[in-house]
């Protein structure tokens, strides 16, 4: 099963019958592409698929724009400003400018 996986890599990675270059160097442009491609796919991977922050929240604001609101500001809930009065001393309940030493969620 693992050799299916990687068939498709094996085209890719050939075997030269004349070598004018040492092992170090086959193995910077063959494999080092291959994994900086594969890890880059990895890593860019999570930012579209899945959920990467969810906002609390317990108003009926639209969870959608909340989570993009949260994503910009990277936000956290202070469960100290969740009893303030919203639109005048928060923007919304829990969300307020973070002291260092301050509880958080």
């Amino acid at each position: 099963m693992v050799f299916e996986l990687f068939g498709s890599v094996k085209r890719l990675v050939k075997l030269d019958s004349v070598c004018i270059d040492n092992n170090v160097f086959r193995l910077h442009y063959k494999a080092t592409v291959i994994f900086l491609v594969a890890f880059s796919l990895l890593v860019t991977s999570n930012q579209y698929f899945g959920d990467p922050i969810d906002c609390i929240q317990r108003d009926d604001i639209p969870t959608n724009l909340l989570d993009t609101y949260c994503w910009i500001h990277s936000t956290f809930t202070l469960p100290d400003a969740l009893n303030k009065k919203v639109g005048v001393e928060v923007p919304h309940p829990g969300i307020d400018k973070y002291t260092p030493g301050e509880k958080r969620v």
